[in-house]
């Protein structure tokens, strides 16, 4: 452990020099406040060796935080100083975790090192669990990995972006991820791109030494437009070039699409169209994506109905023809079953599991008119509070899909999850446009709230949530349509949802609306760590 509080000092020490040129000058009044209310505390904890005081005043600090947020200079002493003292003991690993996340929020200056420095908490944490605990602590620790891992990809620094997948593919396979896959194929996506920027540098290099090598410069522009999908640099290298086509549509393909004139726009659809031959497999789809917008930007803009129409429309037909033909040669053969429960009425970690089907109108509804529609169900009615248990118990780490359609109203909808040995109700739409986790400390007005815009009646929207549970304290991401919206973690006693979403059922899943009608399409569960339990059998 002392090898460990060493290690985590350095790094904090690296962060906190890559992060010197944002402090401004009232980072040392802000010091000198934090030694006049907490220097007294904070010298006696480092005196007394025991790691549970350290601990406490940490949480002491963080609250002290959260009153400060109109402070940020001293929010930030206030926040550093509670993550040094919190990770030295394992039962502060929750609350280092929540003063960097504050930080980061309240100062995005500070995102990217409170990112860095959450990844390191984590590894702590998974370094320090066993068995179910360590598989979500490992999720815990990927989700902290995996943004890591996409800011050095944008940043260009793909070598340590490659080190730390290969990291990740290690926890996956240690815990038995279902992650896994999606981690092998972004770092096989990642080696192909290092590959690619490889040749890309090679052929310079051999034009720098050879400058009328004609052969090699039409090569690199090939392979900038093809497979590297970046005709704006092959048209940097183009000087030089003999191929009439590459000097005629490589100059017009660098621009954005909306400047293309309108018979330009059929004929560089046309070009991208035939590159599709003498494309590697890997870029077909970006060739086929060219050329349809350039093809739908002709035919919006050639209204005639004339030849060129037919030219263009027959074109763009055969495009999106090729487009769903490539599409379902990359699907599997056979689509993965969804997980049955054993006999035992147990779900494991693993597979997906179907749990509209679970549902019985009849049973299961606390309030509203609820239906079968399909292989879905929807409440009609439009009272307050309309709600459904779905019969499954869950304990543990996992992850739910929801696929929904307001029909009428403009309310709000709804998703009742337990979160350990809490539950809490994610809410869209709330006030008609915002997203909120009800309620966090009681309080349905709370941090988590965030502006998303109106839902749309008759629009489908799919809402993934991720909850992540360990020890008392708990994790809960929400994405809409595939955008963050919520994330949120803490103890799991802070989250209680109102008397208007509560659920007869302890550690039930549940579907809510408020004033609307709406159709759910497909809800579905994975355990990541933990169990969920029927609450009766599966008719046959």
């Amino acid at each position: 452990m002392a090898r460990t509080r060493g290690l985590i000092r350095v790094l904090c020490a690296a962060l906190a020099v890559s992060a010197m040129p944002l402090r401004a000058a009232g980072t040392d009044e802000a010091t000198e406040t934090f030694n006049a209310l907490y220097g007294t505390d904070l010298k006696r904890v480092r005196e007394t060796g025991d790691a549970r005081d350290d601990v406490e005043l940490a949480a002491r600090l963080l609250a002290a935080a959260k009153k400060a947020t109109d402070q940020p200079l001293f929010l930030t002493v206030l926040c550093e100083k509670a993550c040094d003292l919190a990770v030295s003991h394992p039962t502060g690993y929750g609350t280092a975790l929540a003063a960097m996340d504050l930080l980061a929020r309240t100062v995005p200056d500070k995102a990217a090192a409170c990112a860095a420095r959450t990844f390191e908490i984590r590894e702590m944490q998974y370094q320090t669990t066993q068995g179910d605990e360590k598989k979500a602590a490992g999720e815990l620790l990927l989700n902290s990995l995996l943004p890591v891992i996409e800011a050095k990809e944008k940043a260009g620094d793909l070598a340590e972006a490659a080190a730390l997948y290969r990291k990740a593919k290690t926890i996956a396979a240690a815990t038995g991820s279902p992650r896994a896959d999606e981690i092998e194929s972004r770092a096989a996506r990642l080696a192909w791109r290092m590959k690619l920027e490889r040749r890309v540098r090679d052929v310079k290099a051999l034009l720098e030494r050879d400058p009328k090598n004609v052969s090699a410069r039409e090569g690199l522009v090939r392979l900038l437009v093809i497979e590297c999908d970046d005709p704006a640099e092959a048209g940097k290298v183009l000087d030089g070039c003999e191929d009439k086509d590459l000097l005629k549509y490589v100059p017009a393909a660098a621009k954005p699409v909306e400047a293309a004139p309108e018979f330009a726009c059929l004929e560089l659809g046309e070009w991208y169209r035939g590159l599709v031959e003498k494309a590697p497999k890997h870029a077909k789809a970006a060739m086929y994506a060219r050329a349809k917008a350039y093809l739908e930007r002709f035919l919006t803009l050639h209204t005639p109905k004339d030849l060129n129409r037919t030219r263009g429309q027959v074109a763009l037909e055969k495009v999106k023809e090729a487009e769903s033909e490539l599409a379902a040669a990359g699907r599997p053969a056979k689509p993965a079953t969804p997980a049955k429960p054993a006999e035992s009425g147990i779900i494991k970690p693993g597979q997906w599991m179907d749990l509209l089907p679970l549902v019985d109108p009849e049973k299961d509804v606390v309030k509203g008119k609820w239906t079968r529609r399909g292989g879905g169900l929807a409440v009609t009615s439009r009272t307050d509070g309309q709600r459904t248990v779905i019969p499954v118990a869950v304990t543990g780490s996992y992850e739910l899909e929801v696929v929904l359609v307001r029909t009428e109203g403009k309310d709000n909808v709804a998703i009742l999850i337990p979160v350990g040995t809490g539950k809490v109700a994610v809410s869209l739409n709330a006030w008609y446009k915002k997203a909120r986790l009800e309620c966090v400390h009681g309080k349905p007005d709370n941090a988590t709230e965030v502006e998303v815009g109106a839902l749309e009646n008759g629009r489908p929207y799919t809402v993934r949530i991720s909850v992540l549970a360990q020890g008392n304290n708990a994790r809960v991401d929400v994405s809409l349509n595939g955008k963050q919206v919520i994330q949120w973690q803490g103890p799991q006693s802070a989250l209680s949802p109102p008397g208007a979403w509560q659920l007869p059922v302890r550690r039930c899943l549940g579907l809510g609306t408020w004033g609307s009608a709406v159709a759910f399409r497909r809800v579905r569960l994975r355990m990541l760590s933990g169990e969920a339990r029927l609450l009766r059998p599966v008719e046959k």
